[in-house]
């Protein structure tokens, strides 16, 4: 479960979320993920592009075809408390 960090292409603001493979489309890469940036002044989706080490290739802004899942952003700082939640899903 990498923590992945990027800008946003729409408002260009640091942006921060977890991947998990379950979370992309593994049989083509690079897989598109949509991410919602979840803060009052953007609050829009876009496209990131992973390879298979669910590293960041490039972004759209907007929803391209191909992605599964919307993921959302998560503050900086609640970064554990994030990882403890996601941590207690998957047991």
């Amino acid at each position: 479960m990498p923590y992945r960090f990027n800008t946003c292409p729409h408002c260009e603001q640091k942006i921060t979320f977890w991947i998990d493979q379950e979370d992309i489309n593994t049989k083509k890469y690079p897989a598109p993920v949509y991410i919602h940036h979840k803060i009052n002044s953007c609050g829009k989706v876009s496209t990131f592009y992973v390879d298979s080490l669910l590293r960041v290739s490039f972004s759209y802004p907007g929803k391209k075809p191909g992605g599964i899942k919307t993921l959302p952003t998560i503050k900086a700082s609640s970064l554990e408390k994030d990882k403890r939640k996601r941590l207690k899903k998957k047991k």
